[in-house]
């Protein structure tokens, strides 16, 4: 019997639903319903797509990423391998904290913070993979446009909404920021 290490497509593909659902999960309690109402209660960027878009966005981007790390974990030893596996540890730290930041904590502003640095993540993880296979490097497009692109919306509405965990409101001058952290 062959033992084949290496997950088909549809195996990844399901893989990836799965560990898509278990991020939404993230986000704790709240409910669908609190979920839209905190959504429309913020100021969203005019270019932001409808919130239906997440889901499947989050779920092909988990596709390319599990299947870079299908390939980092079957490769031998290269130079590389070490600083993209901890690259992809971090990825998946933020994927997996980030709704329970955004919706359970309704921090606009870490959520900005996490998914600029998602976007470092990903940068990083194609400018080292680049240097020694430009096939994996590719793998990381997705999460890098993606990311990119969600960083414009997060830094949005972390400049037009308050902040209830962080006690920041765009509108509030400096004296009144140092004030709310006292």
């Amino acid at each position: 019997m062959k033992n084949n290490k290496k997950l088909s497509w549809w195996q990844l593909a399901l893989a990836s639903i799965v560990v898509s659902a278990i991020g939404g999960l993230s986000s704790g309690k709240p409910n669908s319903k609190e979920r839209k109402l905190y959504e429309k209660e913020l100021t969203q960027a005019p270019w932001a797509p409808p919130g239906w878009v997440f889901a499947p966005a989050w779920t092909i981007n988990n596709f390319f990423l599990l299947k870079a790390l299908q390939q980092l974990l079957l490769r031998k030893d290269t130079d590389e391998k070490k600083s993209l596996l901890i690259l992809q540890t971090v990825i998946w730290i933020i994927f997996f904290s980030y709704g329970y930041i955004y919706f359970n904590k309704k921090s606009t502003v870490l959520a900005a913070v996490w998914t600029i640095g998602d976007a470092a993540l990903a940068a990083s993880s194609f400018a080292v993979s680049r240097k020694g296979d430009k096939n994996l490097s590719l793998l990381y497009l997705p999460l890098l446009g993606w990311t990119s692109f969600a960083s414009t919306i997060a830094v949005y509405q972390a400049l037009r909404n308050y902040d209830p965990l962080l006690h920041f409101s765009p509108k509030m001058t400096w004296k009144e920021v140092k004030a709310s952290m006292h």
